[in-house]
């Protein structure tokens, strides 16, 4: 076996163990693991120890790196769908109109909030600055989706958490995109930006729920057969790719199809008499959760693998730090708007506020201008914005990550010490009434 092969056992190895001892501490002490992956990516890449003890080299990065949109995208539809199946469909029928209103409200406030402070206060090109509120204008699923299944909170406020993700990582691709496009050719179409945002939300999510529907029939054909976990995961993928075919969003049907299996009672009540059951299901969920486990731990360990540390600024840190803090303002606000709206609990807006966290889709479409606008006039008047961009856009996603781990870390305190209070006037109460 090669020396590098050895190596990459090791590192795959000590990768899965660090997850889940990551895992361990917080379903003891209530700490997300998120960071603890990242900081790991960080950790072996190659600016610390990657080269110099020969773990994740430049090369092996950039060969990493040639599979990036497969990989990524595959981790998106899988984490998606774990979502889909934790989720209770009252809950989002419940929470539907307060996930716009905080999908919505939260994704332009915080672009033209952005936008904003880059233009006043940085001196960056108006359209440029909404290009970047945008990247960073919505949050990651793939981290907001495994914090918020392990928070007590309560389901229609997780509801709300897991459908704003999934719906401003379609917002945030759909506008950075836009914005680009009106950037080369200096012109904005509000009618294509319009059929694009319903091809991706209403084809995708309708496409995907009938199809979990469907499945889930063939599931009663297929029970207590073998591998019927495996030949679910092959109906997500087929699903995905076909919608993606159609121009349609493959992370809203894998939500949509992961939705329709979790919900398989609501659906038989609502469709048949017939008696819908996935065969060994509990197998299938502990399956399910495994797989998942062993996607989202290498995903935050990639999302650490990104940071390249020769390349920042001062500049790009104190950036950085303004649109954090523009970002938690702008959360703050939305967060008791919708605690205001909806009558929640404050444990509840604090977690809401908390899960603010940007991913994976942020850093890779921070790379996208760099390309698509090499040429255009106003991007090439400054030398420093792809690197600005990305740089930026890092310290944007690492903040908010530590951020929804400060933050999520408080919220479970708030709900143990709520806990103990009403245990506490429970005992009271039992008290004066056995006086």
């Amino acid at each position: 076996m090669e020396a590098g092969t050895i190596t990459a056992f090791l590192a795959i190895g000590a990768v899965i163990f660090i997850g889940f001892f990551g895992n361990a501490i917080f379903n003891k002490y209530r700490i997300p693991d998120v960071l603890i992956l990242v900081f790991l990516g960080m950790l072996i890449g190659p600016d610390i120890l990657g080269e110099r003890f020969g773990l994740i080299t430049y090369e092996t990065l950039g060969n990493i790196d040639e599979f990036r949109d497969i990989l990524l995208s595959a981790a998106l539809v899988i984490i998606l769908f774990d979502g889909g199946l934790t989720l209770d469909i009252r809950s989002v029928i419940e929470s539907m109109r307060l996930s716009a209103f905080m999908s919505i409200l939260t994704f332009v406030l915080e672009m033209l909030a952005v936008a904003a402070a880059l233009h006043f206060i940085m001196g960056m090109d108006l359209l440029l600055a909404v290009t970047l509120g945008s990247i960073v204008g919505g949050t990651s699923g793939a981290i907001v989706i495994p914090i918020a299944n392990k928070l007590r909170i309560k389901p229609r406020t997780k509801a709300i958490m897991i459908m704003e993700s999934a719906v401003t990582d379609v917002l945030v691709v759909v506008g950075a995109l836009t914005l680009i496009l009106v950037v080369q050719l200096g012109e904005f179409n509000l009618v294509r930006v319009t059929e694009d945002l319903i091809i991706k939300f209403l084809i995708g999510g309708a496409v995907g729920f009938l199809a979990g529907i469907a499945w889930l029939f063939a599931l009663q054909k297929l029970h207590n057969q073998p591998l019927s976990y495996m030949i679910t995961i092959a109906a997500l993928f087929l699903v995905a790719g076909l919608v993606e075919t159609i121009g349609s969003s493959g992370a809203v049907a894998a939500l949509a199809f992961g939705l329709s299996l979790g919900n398989r009672q609501f659906v038989r009540r609502w469709l048949t008499s017939v008696s819908l059951r996935m065969g060994t299901d509990g197998h299938i969920q502990q399956f399910h959760f495994e797989i998942t486990f062993f996607v989202r731990t290498f995903f935050f360990v990639y999302l650490g693998l990104l940071f390249r540390f020769d390349t920042f600024t001062e500049i790009h840190l104190i950036t950085g730090i303004l649109l954090i803090s523009v970002i938690a303002l702008v959360r703050w606000f939305t967060s008791m708007a919708t605690w205001k709206i909806g009558g929640l609990e404050m444990e509840d807006a604090l977690a809401l506020w908390g899960l603010m966290p940007r991913g994976l889709a942020a850093a890779v479409l921070a790379t996208l201008p760099a390309v698509a606008l090499a040429g255009v006039a106003v991007w090439e008047a400054d030398s420093g914005l792809p690197s600005l961009f990305l740089n930026v856009t890092l310290i944007v996603i690492l903040g908010t990550t530590v951020l929804a781990t400060i933050l999520s870390a408080v919220t479970e305190r708030v709900i143990d010490r709520r806990h103990r209070q009403v245990s506490r006037l429970k005992m009271d109460q039992d008290d004066v009434e056995s006086i």
